[in-house]
């Protein structure tokens, strides 16, 4: 304690000194508004720097924290793409077998090739798809088009290179098919509303089918062989004359995503079409 006395009256001129030095600062500061206010903005940007280095110095001893952190999100991460691979070679997978399934199904009567849709539409009354196939490559009108998910439409004009459609999304479409387990068969018509849906008109009452039945191809014509599907029942309606059934069909492709199909054509289509137009 007598060390500390004995150093502040050794020092004593020079505490006085720095103590009116304070008290001149506190004057001028307090007196002078543009002292003042330097002062005041110099002490704001000494105390900003100041806990600027507080504040990277606590981020620096957090950065084992953060770094944990992002250690876990990426491995979470790439379980979720692991999960997401296997789950796309999975879909993969199916729509393969979906395609083999059909495409054994079909008559040894008949012959498939694989096109590409090149332009397509949904939101018109009379909607057409476009194809990469034509003349050269044996493709001619009246043969039927579908994918891995059911049928797409008929072929209805044909170039060297290309193909036109008529989707089932077009008003001219005509699809002869029937409710799966009945042997009632009708036609598939668009009304142009919504693309994800069709109707069944003129299927006779005497019929026997229910909600959520699958509607397939009747293989009454040589466009396409029986059984391919199409869609599955909706909803069930009287027609106007009360005579028929009016059905409301959930389609089975999605028009919208729609990127390759199958040409399908009948190896006695020719003979066929020679035979019918000759009784009329």
């Amino acid at each position: 304690m007598r060390a500390l006395f004995n150093f502040l009256v050794k020092h004593n001129d020079w505490f006085l000194f720095m103590l009116l030095e304070v008290i001149s600062l506190v004057l001028l500061v307090r007196f002078n508004n543009y002292q003042g206010a330097t002062f005041f903005t110099s002490a704001g940007s000494v105390a900003g720097n100041v806990y600027n280095i507080f504040l990277d110095a606590g981020r620096y001893f957090h950065l084992k924290t953060e770094n944990d952190g992002l250690l876990s999100q990426n491995l979470a991460l790439t379980r979720e793409v692991s999960e997401l691979k296997e789950q796309l070679a999975e879909y993969r997978n199916n729509q393969l077998l979906q395609t083999d399934s059909l495409v054994n199904s079909i008559k040894s009567e008949y012959t498939y090739q694989t096109a590409n849709v090149i332009s397509n539409s949904l939101n018109k009354v009379n909607n057409y798809i476009t194809l990469n196939k034509g003349s050269n490559d044996g493709v001619r009108s009246e043969m039927g088009v579908f994918n891995s998910e059911g049928v797409v439409g008929v072929v209805y004009l044909t170039s060297k290179n290309r193909a036109l459609v008529i989707p089932l999304l077009n008003s001219k479409s005509s699809i002869s098919c029937r409710v799966k387990g009945s042997d009632s068969f009708c036609s598939l018509s668009w009304d142009g509303g919504d693309p994800r849906y069709s109707n069944l008109i003129d299927l006779p009452r005497y019929a026997q089918f229910e909600q959520g039945d699958t509607v397939v191809t009747s293989g009454f014509s040589s466009i396409f062989p029986g059984d391919l599907p199409v869609g599955t029942v909706e909803r069930i309606d009287d027609s106007a004359d009360g005579m028929f059934y009016t059905v409301r069909v959930k389609l089975f492709v999605d028009f919208s995503k729609l990127t390759s199909v199958f040409i399908v054509g009948s190896e006695n289509y020719e003979e066929q079409s020679y035979l019918e137009q000759s009784k009329n």
